[in-house]
């Protein structure tokens, strides 16, 4: 079996660089789930050609106008290629999707008795030609569907901009539903997008490059630690108001950008225990993980949208061996909270109990429950076995007549 693979991977450390002087960052998440997936992928023998098209902001919040056309290795073993881009509004579209479909043509001609495509979410500028050109030469379709299309601009405030992005993915909401086959990363996806289409729940892939063993010195003061989007709705501020109420000598670390900074910003004012730091490299993020004594995710579990999620950050935190407190999100598999410390719904006092208990551990107690949850991930979630699981799936789909 051969695989036509499009997504948003690239080498975190190129993604860095060109990220740069950018006005806007873009969440890393996606490029660390892909760069694991695809490890997966390469430790199992898979044949993959990769084209990507990275979430770099258009010109001229980036500087740059053009890129694409090149082949870059990534850290799992294959190399990439970056789809030409003509980096301004609309014509970015418009380029790839030129670029795509040239490829899906020619691959589609050379590999349609074997092949499959598979694509990183439904990308919407070209998810149409996907479905054309996998009907046309008679190869199947698969996705795998990080986040639900229809709450990708939920965080953005209304606006023409958000208005016409809204109507920008509108087409291909109507089509979502069409691929042959499906990887979710919770069940409840699977009612919104397509009910009645092969389907497997993957929640999420240890990427065992960031599984570091060695000890870690931590920090002095002991600091709780949350590293993402730093919006209300994902429960920022109730973490900081249940920090707040601790009687602890320990710090707040906050690493990211959203709506909640400027009363961040406000309470960090009042309170030097309060520390937030900004958008920050990847690596000091993952470094800053293993120094913390607790680290937190305070996601509201009472909001709709949890039920669809699976945060990425839950499998990053454990593998750093540090303990993790979290609220109980719907879309966290039950067997996870064997190894993380609850947080009931995500409320004020909810937070400050489950922070309390972390912090009342001393520091073997942690250590340990930390370790433990760091080699339930490296053994059951790590990318060989989950990427075997999901290539599994895909010769069932080629070689399934029915769809």
């Amino acid at each position: 079996m051969k695989i036509l693979y499009f997504g948003t991977v690239c080498d975190p450390a190129t993604y860095d660089r060109r990220l740069t002087g950018c006005r806007t960052k873009p969440s890393v998440a996606p490029v660390v789930f892909e760069n694991a997936l695809l490890s997966g992928f390469y430790q199992n023998g898979a044949e993959v050609e990769i084209h990507s098209y990275p979430m770099i902001p258009a010109f001229p919040d980036s500087r740059m106008l053009h890129f694409g056309g090149t082949e870059e290795a990534l850290p799992g073993g294959y190399t990439c290629r970056w789809l030409n881009t003509v980096n301004l509004p609309v014509l970015r579209q418009l380029s790839r999707r030129a670029d795509a479909c040239r490829i899906l043509r020619q691959w589609m001609k050379a590999n349609a008795s074997d092949g499959i495509v598979f694509t990183y979410a439904i990308p919407p500028f070209f998810a149409k030609d996907v479905l054309h050109y996998a009907k046309k030469y008679g190869v199947k379709a698969v996705a795998i569907i990080p986040d639900l299309l229809r709450d990708m601009y939920l965080n953005e405030a209304p606006s023409l901009k958000t208005m016409l992005k809204q109507w920008y993915i509108r087409p291909t909401l109507q089509a979502q539903g069409d691929y042959d086959g499906y990887i979710y990363l919770t069940e409840a996806m699977h009612d919104v997008v397509a009910p009645d289409k092969p389907y497997i729940v993957m929640e999420g892939i240890a990427n065992l490059t960031d599984a570091v063993a060695d000890p870690c010195e931590k920090a002095s003061p002991r600091a709780v630690m949350y590293a993402g989007m730093l919006h209300e709705k994902y429960g920022i501020l109730n973490l900081v108001d249940a920090f707040e109420r601790l009687e602890t000598d320990a710090e707040l670390w906050l690493f990211g950008n959203g709506t909640a900074v400027p009363e961040i910003e406000r309470r960090a004012a009042k309170n030097p225990r309060i520390r937030w730091f900004g958008t920050v490299p990847r690596s000091e993020i993952l470094m800053r993980e293993r120094q913390a004594a607790v680290l937190v995710n305070p996601r509201d579990a009472g909001e709709a949208f949890t039920e669809f999620s699976f945060p990425s950050k839950t499998i990053e935190y454990m593998l750093s061996g540090t303990p993790l407190v979290t609220t109980r999100l719907k879309g966290i598999p039950a067997e996870y909270f064997e190894y993380v410390i609850p947080a009931g719904s995500g409320t004020t006092e909810e937070l400050a109990d489950g922070l309390r208990r972390a912090l009342e551990m001393d520091d073997a107690q942690r250590a340990d429950f930390g370790e433990r949850a760091r080699q339930f991930v490296t053994g059951h979630k790590n990318a060989r076995h989950q990427a075997a699981r999901i290539l599994a799936f895909l010769e069932e789909i080629r070689h399934d007549t029915a769809h």
